[in-house]
């Protein structure tokens, strides 16, 4: 904006005043202070205006380098996804066109095997309703000889011990005429006699099961007792102290009421965390700010690393590149070298 500066300065000048000639004429120099008023005043509308036009052109420019990178930002994404389309289109064109052509061929093949396997189950067909027609005729020739040699046998033995079929002849004809006999009880005999076996019978496999589960039971108390004794033989009454390492979460939340709340996380099943005082001791430890971390040694290190890499492996069996990017992500996680823990003694 326009404005005014006053600027006041004395000039000090020496001026030579000549008199006319007298009794004593000429020429004195004396010096002279002049005092000088400056007034500037500065116009600086045609700055400002100019200044004020540059900023609504920048302004303009800045608005449309923002229009533009974002017109340009919507091209790109729709010429991507236009690419990205034909890329898949044509992908599963292709793979469409290869399919079909695989499952055409396919059906050819099909259909020249499946007309080959009907001729050879026509065949079989044929040779099997030739081999029934053959064994039809074979089995009824031979049947009718091994019919004529089994009369004939029949005969020969029934002249070479026809004494013994006479008795039993004889025998079976008294045997009927006893039993239709009024005389004999046969119904009571073959009750008793049948009661008799079957009591007989429970009593065998009564005692058939009670020796079987003796033993059983003595099998059982033998592997029991030589159990036992390998057991005693392979203790060694002996104990040894070393480091453990268990892995645990510890973890601070932070609820509504700025309160913030500690917790730590394991894995079931471990005894040194069953005391309160231990989880107690811990979480304030992992609490405190003058907590003391020492680095692993290098065996402990090395030995982490080998079974790290053993899971890793065991994990993640895959050969191709996808996997081996992830394995080499989650080592690089991991960063077995970089391990800080905290000891903490069972006492």
């Amino acid at each position: 904006m326009s404005y005014t500066r006053h600027y006041r300065e004395t000039v000090s000048t020496t001026v030579s005043i000549s008199y006319p000639k007298s009794e004593n004429g000429g020429t004195v120099s004396k010096t002279v202070n002049i005092p000088v008023d400056v007034n500037i005043h500065v116009d600086t509308q045609p700055f400002d205006a100019s200044v004020h036009q540059v900023n609504t052109s920048v302004d303009l420019l800045t608005g449309a380098v923002v229009a533009t990178e974002a017109a340009e930002i919507i091209s790109r994404e729709k010429n991507s996804k236009k690419v990205a389309n034909t890329i898949l289109d044509g992908f599963f064109s292709y793979i469409r066109s290869e399919i079909s052509q695989q499952v055409a061929e396919l059906s050819q093949s099909i259909d020249a095997h499946f007309m080959h396997l009907q001729e050879l189950m026509h065949s079989c067909l044929k040779k099997k309703a030739q081999m029934e027609g053959d064994y039809q005729r074979i089995s009824s020739r031979y049947t009718k000889v091994f019919e004529d040699l089994n009369q004939e046998l029949s005969n020969r033995i029934y002249e070479l011990d026809k004494p013994a079929f006479m008795f039993k002849r004889e025998t079976d004809s008294h045997k009927i005429r006893s039993v239709e006999n009024d005389l004999v009880s046969t119904i009571a005999i073959f009750g008793f006699e049948s009661s008799e076996l079957q009591t007989r019978i429970s009593a065998s496999v009564a005692k058939k099961r009670a020796v079987d589960t003796l033993m059983q039971a003595r099998l059982f108390l033998m592997q029991q007792k030589r159990l036992n004794y390998t057991i005693q033989h392979s203790m060694l009454n002996e104990e040894y102290s070393s480091t453990v390492y268990i892995p645990v979460c510890y973890m601070e939340t932070r609820n509504d009421k700025e309160q913030i709340d500690q917790k730590i996380y394991y894995s079931s099943g471990i005894p040194v965390f069953n005391q309160d005082k231990m989880k107690n001791d811990m979480v304030s430890r992992f609490a405190s700010k003058t907590v003391t971390w020492t680095k692993v040694d290098n065996d402990t290190s090395g030995n982490l690393g080998l079974y790290f890499t053993s899971v890793l492996n065991a994990g993640i069996q895959s050969n191709d590149m996808h996997s081996s990017r992830v394995i080499e992500m989650i080592r690089r996680i991991a960063d077995i070298d970089k391990i800080y823990v905290i000891k903490i003694s069972n006492q």
